[in-house]
């Protein structure tokens, strides 16, 4: 409906008007010479109204040229709009992937932490068998036997409970080629299963930690290509209003782009809000697991001093029962405890929470920084749009002079010719002769047509920018911008 106004307004304007009233007061002259006179006037009159004719129909023409720009210009802008909103979504999607993979590292870590609890309190177990074992060592053989059942048993049910990281029950206990029998072999093969088991409970909290941090550095580099992505695409639309400066409705279009980088903004603030809320709750767990392992450091020393005790209960049973001297030498010569059993390897997991830590540090000073760009560049749109809206006044000021210089020109012409055809009339401030009334409804439809154009564009991109909203964030009510909804254009609720 709004196109077909304008054109049925134009349509109005491009019939040539007939000078009834003219001809009539012609044929009221009383001489010959008089007519012929006015004949003359009123043909120079209808050339000259041909010829403004003819400039308003030109200025048609070149409204509706820029009409079509203007609409080839957001119909580009509305396919921008749908990229950047079809790669935020993918990066929102890439992001609680990491999420999700962060949340299971972080289970199967505290799994690895009650499996390593259980199979401590295993070998504690097992160590008290065995200095039972030692203070009973005048017992009889019987009493050998079910302490070997016990020890056998024991660790199988270790190795039953570990047997999701790694099959150690597979071909029986390790065998030494040392020992090969008796409570010797039993007791080494114990000692070395429970130092197998320990080593690949390492090696699982210390992979967890390194998948964690791949993921922590997959979000961190995702979202810098978001902000690279988000600063061009700022830049193809700061082209285009460049393409489109001189039009009347680029004040409208830079107050949208003002709205629409509020909204981005306020995005950012709560996607930033969430990325700082993430690495906190990350550096608390961090702590956490690393107090637990602090709690846990006496205990481990308390097993490497029961274990050497029990080495030592060892030795001496075996010393009790060889005969041979060379045998009791080279046993006492066996050092495989202190060699396999690093209380160092227990200060990888606080080296990494220091690491991290540090890394949570940057990420939050490179955060601020953004976000402070952010409110530079929003405080630059907001002085751009109150330039363009002073310029917007003038301008007005000028198109209202302009129209009243020339309706005043327009009626002191045609009452100089009506005074040469010897009627002497003046026009009143209501404009109700023929002539005059003719000319000064071309200028009003004019400017009228001109202004539906630009209401028609505004109001169309209005609705394309709305559609593009709400199609990328379809999972929540989508609210206009506070402005537009005080300047009475569209209602609070895009329907």
């Amino acid at each position: 409906m709004a196109e077909e106004e304008p054109d049925a307004v134009l349509s109005d304007v491009d019939d040539d008007p007939a000078p009834v009233e003219l001809s009539a007061g012609r044929t009221s002259s009383p001489t010959p010479s008089t007519s012929d006179d006015a004949a003359a006037a009123l043909a120079h009159r209808v050339r000259d109204l041909q010829a403004e004719l003819d400039l308003e129909r030109q200025g048609r023409k070149a409204a509706e040229d820029a009409r079509a720009d203007l609409q080839n210009a957001f119909g580009r802008l509305k396919a921008l709009a749908h990229e950047a909103l079809r790669k935020r979504d993918e990066a929102l999607r890439e992001k609680e992937e990491a999420a999700r993979s962060a949340e299971r590292a972080a289970a199967e870590l505290a799994e690895s932490a009650r499996a390593r609890e259980e199979i401590v309190r295993q070998v504690e177990e097992a160590t008290r068998q065995v200095e039972e074992a030692a203070r009973q060592r005048e017992a009889s053989r019987a009493e050998t036997e079910t302490a070997v059942q016990m020890l056998v048993s024991g660790i199988e049910k270790v190795s039953g409970k570990v047997g999701g990281f790694a099959n150690f029950a597979a071909g029986g206990l390790p065998r030494s080629n040392k020992y090969s029998a008796g409570l010797p072999a039993v007791a080494y093969g114990v000692i070395k299963r429970a130092n197998e088991i320990v080593e690949e409970l390492v090696r699982q909290v210390d992979g967890a930690g390194k998948a964690r941090d791949e993921a922590r550095e997959q979000v961190e580099h995702r979202n810098y290509e978001i902000a690279i992505e988000v600063s061009q695409l700022e830049a193809t639309i700061a082209g285009l209003r460049e393409d489109v400066s001189q039009k009347s409705s680029q004040v409208e279009n830079l107050e949208k782009s003002v709205v629409e980088k509020d909204g981005r903004i306020t995005e950012m603030d709560e996607e930033i809000s969430q990325l700082r809320q993430f690495g906190e709750e990350c550096e608390a767990k961090w702590k956490t697991l690393q107090s637990k392992l602090e709690s846990q450091r006496p205990v481990v020393m308390e097993q490497l001093n029961y274990i050497s005790r029990a080495h030592e209960q060892i030795t001496e049973i075996i010393k009790n029962t060889v005969l041979n001297e060379y045998d009791r030498s080279e046993f006492s010569e066996s050092q495989f405890m202190w060699k396999e059993m690093d209380i160092d390897n227990l200060r990888t997991s606080l080296e990494g929470t220091v690491s991290i830590c540090e890394l949570a540090n940057v990420a939050a000073e490179k955060v601020r920084a953004s976000l402070e760009e952010r409110r530079k560049e929003v405080e630059d749109l907001t002085e751009a749009v109150s330039r363009l809206r002073a310029e917007k006044s003038h301008i007005g000021t000028l198109l209202r002079s302009a129209l009243s210089s020339k309706l005043t020109v327009a009626r002191q012409v045609t009452a100089n010719g009506l005074r040469e055809d010897g009627l002497d009339h003046k026009f009143t401030d209501d404009g109700k002769q023929g002539g005059v009334k003719g000319e000064e409804d071309e200028v009003y439809t004019l400017v009228s047509i001109v202004y539906l154009v630009e209401q028609d564009i505004f109001f169309f991109s209005s609705l394309v920018l709305g559609k593009a909203i709400d199609n990328g964030n379809s999972l929540r009510a989508f609210t206009f911008p506070p402005i537009l909804i005080r300047q009475g254009w569209c209602s609070g609720e895009y329907s």
